[in-house]
């Protein structure tokens, strides 16, 4: 899981990808908090990557706090990711 993307429009790493979570947990949660534990991204199923946006405005650049919920029995993930414009 990468650490950190650059959403700058530039179609290099404009979003934060996880390869294969869909595939292998399709149930999984995935939660995104800014610095304050407000959530900032959420997608259930991982169906749609997060651009670094929330509710359409540009976040701030810095580092988020992501949750991974894998479900089946497994203990959470714990990450942060960061965003560099």
């Amino acid at each position: 899981m990468p650490n950190g993307f650059t959403p700058n429009g530039d179609g290099i790493n404009d979003t934060w990808v996880i390869k294969n979570l869909q595939l292998l947990y399709p149930r999984c949660k995935v939660t995104v908090y800014n610095r304050w534990g407000s959530p900032v991204y959420e997608s259930i199923g991982y169906k749609r990557e997060w651009d670094g946006t929330f509710n359409g405005k540009i976040l701030p650049d810095g580092t988020y706090y992501c949750i991974i919920e894998l479900g089946e029995g497994q203990a959470p993930m714990k990450r942060s990711v960061t965003i560099m414009r």
